[in-house]
């Protein structure tokens, strides 16, 4: 089971040992973050503080893109000016400020420590991850074995493309004609490859679970699946003439297979079995003779027709004809060592090598030393938008700070976007962390939507037990904001429901009727929308003030171009 989360008050949490906060959209996640730099930098808290007052070169935020950092960075700046006015003022309108000034004993001296800390924002150790490696490899440059003249390079993408063209004339120019034109059907030259296997060609190379034995090739590949289909074609001419009967005679139910198709099909597979086997196409119609299938479509308690042909048919279908896993794993292996070979003889490092070279060296003999030496210098670590941590970044943060005295290790993320694996994200490292840090809180005040939306969101989420499919990333439900209570929007005269489903009705609809037709919904609603708003019908309220809705309020979230371009055909 998951450990139980507690609601936190940044005022008042523990600041030593690991803490992990989740926190949902809107939920003050950088507030939060704001709220504790200023309690690091001052000592406060009481028990629950840091065993002293840090500066800000010595208290590491990282996050995870170039933006987020000069955001945090601004918003960490603004706070400690804003906190230093109301310390010399000795009282402020703002609830956080307020709450830190009861805290600080002896308001003169932190508005100076508050000084010294806004001038030193230029050098506040605020990275991303990637710049928070070089920091530690280039300031450890003995302990990490790094060497100390290396160039950084921002973009691999040449190298790859190089080093993929490479593989390309290697492996495929070669080949004879018919595994050439396997090859081809799947990637019609090295830059459709690349881009196949591009997002593993970055960061630690992935663990193939079952790869091709290291022995086999191309050509013993193509040979075997050749000889394969050419058996099933064998066996099917051998016993076509057999199939008619032993069907008519068996419970088939000719509701669930008609005869009229049944003979479509077995012409379309003898015509297939009589030609020369060039690639690895095979009919649709196959499937119709696999046993599971014709025992699906047998009558309860008929007879099942039964023929050795519909267990090897069966057979042929359940493992994949491709070439595909034995090119993909080479690929991988081979451009990786290419670009690699290539970056240390040009005496360049990319992003990645430099997560690499860090968690290499805080793994190798001098670990420890360096372990220690990153800690001394940043005894306190928040990891923004953790969830975005993949398995290498988290063994990083573990081995520098888990179980370490004297230190904190604060993460802080969405569990719900650990999901995301398009944008690097890695549930299970999301996971793993979630088990063994086991002080958990949470953020449980939704700042920035009309408490219907809250609520509806609260109400879907909260229909099954596990509403991310993973019992150990749980749905934490969240409260509105008091301030947001007076939102709603009304349409000739009624508030309207913050959350509506539409069904399409009727059953059979194919994929393509479902979108046009929910795109002509969609627009319909916007249309009437924006009549409405135009007629001072359709307002959005904020207590006492009101305005009609316009077209700058309305957002439509679509999961392609396909249908972004549907709907914008539709409000056209």
């Amino acid at each position: 089971m998951s450990n139980p989360a507690e609601t936190l008050d940044p005022l008042r949490l523990p600041l030593r040992g690991e803490r992990l906060i989740e926190a949902s959209a809107g939920t003050g996640k950088t507030y939060t973050i704001a709220a504790l730099y200023l309690r690091l930098l001052l000592g406060l808290g009481g028990e629950s503080a840091f065993s002293r007052p840090l500066t800000v070169e010595e208290l590491l935020v990282v996050t995870f893109t170039e933006a987020a950092t000069e955001e945090l960075r601004g918003r960490i700046r603004s706070n400690i000016h804003e906190l230093r006015i109301a310390c010399l003022r000795e009282s402020s309108a703002d609830a956080l400020y307020a709450r830190l000034l009861d805290d600080i004993p002896d308001k003169q001296q932190a508005a100076s420590w508050l000084m010294l800390a806004e001038r030193q924002m230029d050098e506040a150790a605020v990275f991303t991850i990637h710049g928070f490696c070089q920091r530690m490899l280039s300031l450890n440059a003995f302990e990490s074995g790094m060497l100390f003249q290396q160039q950084l390079i921002e973009d691999e993408s040449l190298l790859r493309a190089q080093a993929c063209a490479d593989f390309w004339r290697r492996h495929c120019y070669p080949l004879p004609r018919d595994i050439a034109e396997v090859i081809h059907a799947s990637w019609k030259g090295p830059l459709e490859l690349l881009n196949a296997i591009n997002r593993y060609l970055q960061g630690e190379a992935p663990v193939i679970k079952s790869p091709p034995p290291a022995d086999e090739t191309l050509a013993s590949r193509h040979a075997k699946i050749i000889a394969r289909i050419d058996a099933i074609k064998q066996q099917w001419l051998a016993a076509v003439a057999e199939l008619d009967p032993l069907i008519e005679n068996s419970g088939i139910d000719r509701r669930k297979f008609n005869r009229g198709n049944q003979g479509k099909w077995i012409e379309k597979i003898s015509a297939w079995a009589q030609e020369e086997t060039r690639g690895y196409l095979l009919p649709d119609a196959l499937e119709k003779f696999t046993q599971s299938f014709l025992t699906s479509r047998t009558k309860a308690g008929g007879v099942v027709p039964e023929h050795p042909l519909f267990v090897a048919i069966e057979g042929l279908l359940a493992e994949p004809l491709t070439l595909s896993d034995l090119v993909l794993t080479t690929a991988m292996r081979e451009i990786r060592e290419a670009v690699a070979r290539e970056k240390r003889r040009r005496g360049e490092l990319g992003f990645d090598d430099m997560l690499s070279r860090l968690d290499q060296a805080l793994n190798s003999e001098n670990g420890e030393a360096l372990a220690t030496a990153i800690r001394q210098r940043f005894p306190v670590a928040m990891i923004d938008e953790f969830q975005d941590t993949d398995p290498q970044q988290y063994r990083i943060f573990r081995r520098i700070w888990r179980q370490q005295p004297d230190t904190a290790l604060l993460l802080i993320g969405d569990p719900k976007q650990a999901i995301y694996a398009f944008r690097g994200a890695d549930i299970f490292t999301y996971m793993k962390a979630r088990g063994e840090v086991s002080a958990h809180y949470t953020l449980d005040t939704n700042w920035r939507s009309a408490p219907g939306m809250v609520n509806s969101v609260n109400t879907l989420f909260s229909q099954m037990d596990n509403a991310f499919m993973f019992r150990e990333i749980p749905f934490m439900p969240v409260k509105a904001a008091e301030r947001n209570q007076p939102l709603r929007f009304e349409l000739h005269g009624e508030t309207q429901p913050a959350m509506n489903l539409w069904l399409m009705e009727g059953d059979g609809v194919g994929i393509g009727d479902y979108q046009s037709f929910m795109a002509q919904l969609c627009a319909a609603q916007i249309r009437d929308w924006l009549v409405a708003g135009q007629q001072g019908s359709a307002l959005l309220h904020d207590g006492k003030r009101s305005r009609p809705v316009q077209a700058s309020d309305i957002t439509v979230l679509v999961r392609s171009r396909h249908e972004a371009a549907l709907i914008r055909d539709a409000l056209t």
